[in-house]
């Protein structure tokens, strides 16, 4: 029997991802007890993938995946129908009949070749109780949030991106800026710099924000403090500045949040659009240098600021650094000003730099 090429990658990236790297987060929980970069998860050998619960985890997928790959052979079922079962069930929703209804050959493929079976089994898989701080969480509205961006991503290659700018709260979210604005925020703009460094807002689908916070600051990550990384999924007005680099081509090494904000208006001034930079993290196994990164990111924000005539806002921290790249051409204005954080599509909110509290549940 002939098998297409599209089945046979995929076939081979879910036994890599489901049996090789595959964590039993069902047993073992979300923590900081998980590897914190990217390259740790595809080297298999930290101790939650070597774990006891994990390896007979993955040789429960090795032998589903013989099974049913046998009967799909056996009565000529459809192999892609096969998969997406397969799927579904690694990543623990094989039991919720919308995500049944909606899954697609081609998200299932888009997710399987972002690596998204370990982070979407981490968000379906394990409970959200309590920030950080300890303060308690709404478990069933993060559950349904967690469904509706699974549901998404399952549903197309550009799912997931077309829903973050489309729900009711992601659209209150850029409410007050033009069509034209819109267009450019939604843009996964990228920019070539010196020394063969790119920065870029991801791709289209927009996948990549899933292992974003896995370079560098890894309490947002997806199974450390899962409810973390809520908000840059759910949310349009939340993005990432990603930096990949010519000497390290498995995946971006640098990434920095990259929020649309308002201010709080007062009297007849009106709220108006801030584009609100964070400083850049290194990913913590890459052997390459930094050099360069927060200039090439400065110079990406400042570019599509330009474009979107929205001013940029940086902290205090990278002022030197702006100062220098602008020289005398630009105004640089140091103030303070109180920003306006609209309802979270994530019912959460999360930033180093926004609250002292790491996260919070965001009122609507």
């Amino acid at each position: 029997m002939k098998i297409s090429s599209d089945i046979v990658r995929a076939l081979a990236q879910l036994a890599e991802q489901a049996v090789a790297m595959g964590i039993d987060y069902k047993t073992l929980g979300i923590g900081w007890h998980h590897p914190s970069s990217r390259t740790s998860y595809r080297r298999c050998e930290h101790r939650s993938t070597r774990s006891p619960a994990s390896r007979q985890r993955q040789k429960a997928s090795k032998a589903r995946l013989v099974e049913a790959l046998a009967s799909a052979a056996d009565f000529k079922l459809d192999m892609r129908s096969t998969l997406i079962e397969e799927f579904l069930r690694e990543i623990g929703v094989a039991h919720e009949a919308s995500l049944r209804e909606s899954a697609t050959w081609p998200g299932v493929v888009s997710a399987l070749e972002a690596e998204l079976l370990l982070p979407l089994r981490a968000l379906n898989e394990c409970r959200m109780l309590q920030t950080m701080c300890g303060a308690p969480l709404p478990e069933d509205e993060l559950k349904r949030v967690v469904l509706s961006l699974t549901e998404a991503v399952l549903k197309s290659s550009t799912g997931f991106a077309d829903w973050r700018y489309s729900t009711p709260r992601g659209q209150d979210q850029l409410c007050g800026l033009s069509d034209h604005q819109i267009m450019l925020w939604r843009e996964p703009t990228a920019q070539e710099h010196a020394a063969g460094l790119k920065t870029h807002e991801d791709a289209v689908g927009e996948l990549g924000f899933f292992w974003a916070t896995k370079i560098g600051g890894p309490s947002h990550g997806f199974d450390y403090e899962s409810q973390c990384i809520l908000p840059l999924l759910a949310n349009a007005r939340h993005k990432v500045i990603l930096v990949s680099d010519p000497t390290w081509t498995d995946h971006p090494v640098g990434r920095a949040h990259w929020r649309l904000l308002w201010s709080v208006g007062c009297g007849k001034k009106q709220p108006e659009p801030r584009l609100w930079l964070e400083t850049v993290n290194a990913d913590f196994e890459a052997p390459v240098s930094s050099e360069g990164w927060e200039t090439a990111v400065l110079t990406h924000a400042i570019s599509k600021a330009d474009a979107m005539c929205i001013p940029l806002s940086v902290d205090l921290m990278q002022a030197t650094a702006l100062h220098s790249l602008l020289g005398s051409s630009r105004d640089v204005e140091e103030i303070s000003e109180k920003m306006l954080l609209r309802a979270s599509n994530a019912i959460v909110e999360a930033s180093d730099y926004l609250s002292s509290e790491h996260d919070w549940v965001l009122g609507c």
